[in-house]
């Protein structure tokens, strides 16, 4: 999975540093509002994914006597920071320079050739946005293995949901910067183009508090589906030797890697009756008192033994019935 993603983000960031200087080559030929948002836009990417892969590397880090489950959720730690990046430094400066494009009245359009020029530096920008795009979309397909919209509401990996939606808006946002300029060259007033401005900071405002609200929820500790739980429940409770479950706890601790608590009341009766050793045979070759010493040390032996192989056998039929467990912790009551 983490291939994948480091994958979708090296496209991503080569993609925008690419559109990034072309789009800032265009404000300055031109002073359009639209395309200063968009190479802010671009510029918050390139940091933002920066952010998301150095997540990611960190996060492939093993587990050692600090972090006994390892540093996977520490990709969170860097998509939370990406997703604050986004809304302060994309939101927040382009929402600020619409709203003084609004206020002052710039009216400075450039020449014709430079709009020209801007226009087809957005329609550049598109194609390799749309690119970076597709190969995003296509690695999250693969992850999914099933459906794309289950993906990305139980179980997605922040860093490629953040690649793309960060994409869609990079899309989007050059469509927005497309009409804001065509408008105002077509009308003459400016207002078009800080009107686009505006939409294309009140875009990555949205982009960046979902992505905050996602990550924060990994990072508290969320949970499997609750179908899921309710799955294993259920056939925990099949097991003859299991009278109830006291406690049941899931929690991410990486993307697309859970560990399962469970508190369990166990039958001791039904197990103790699963120990190979015949009771009455046993009794019967017994002459001494350290004959008896020996036998119940054998008898307690094998039955700890049953516990760990039932204990083993149970955390063997959970992960076939939950794929993405990394850890099963059980206790018995």
């Amino acid at each position: 999975m983490a291939a994948g993603s480091k994958s979708s983000i090296k496209w991503a960031i080569s993609g925008n540093v690419l559109v990034m200087f072309s789009k800032f080559f265009a404000f300055i030929l031109t002073g359009s509002g639209s395309m200063l948002a968009e190479g802010i836009h671009s510029l918050a990417d390139v940091l933002n994914q920066s952010l998301l892969y150095l997540g990611i590397s960190r996060a492939e880090k093993a587990p050692d006597a600090l972090q006994s489950r390892g540093y996977g959720r520490e990709q969170y730690v860097w998509s939370l920071i990406s997703a604050v990046g986004i809304f302060f430094l994309g939101c927040g400066v382009t929402l600020y320079h619409g709203v003084h494009m609004l206020w002052a009245g710039h009216e400075d359009h450039g020449s014709e050739g430079h709009f020209w020029i801007a226009m087809s530096v957005l329609c550049f920008s598109l194609i390799v946005e749309g690119y970076v795009l597709l190969v995003a979309l296509k690695e999250a397909k693969k992850q999914a293995n099933g459906s794309l919209i289950t993906y990305l509401k139980d179980d997605p990996d922040p860093a490629l949901v953040a690649v793309l939606l960060e994409d869609s808006a990079a899309c989007l946002g050059i469509i927005i910067a497309f009409l804001g300029m065509a408008l105002s060259y077509l009308t003459g007033s400016m207002i078009w183009d800080a009107i686009g401005t505006l939409f294309i900071g009140l875009l990555l405002g949205v982009i960046a508090s979902w992505l905050v609200k996602l990550n924060s929820q990994f990072l508290v500790g969320k949970g499997l589906n609750p179908e899921v739980l309710e799955e294993v429940n259920q056939m925990i409770r099949q097991q003859g030797y299991i009278e109830g479950i006291s406690h049941i706890n899931s929690e991410s601790i990486g993307p697309g890697k859970y560990e399962i608590q469970l508190d369990l009341d166990f039958d001791e009766d039904t197990l103790v009756k699963q120990v190979d050793i015949d009771l009455s045979e046993a009794y019967q070759k017994l002459k001494s008192e350290e004959e008896f010493v020996d036998f119940c040390h054998h008898y307690g032996a094998e039955s700890m033994r049953l516990v760990r192989e039932t204990i083993d056998e149970l955390e063997k039929e959970i992960r076939q019935k939950v794929k993405n467990v990394d850890f099963i912790d059980i206790e018995p009551n």
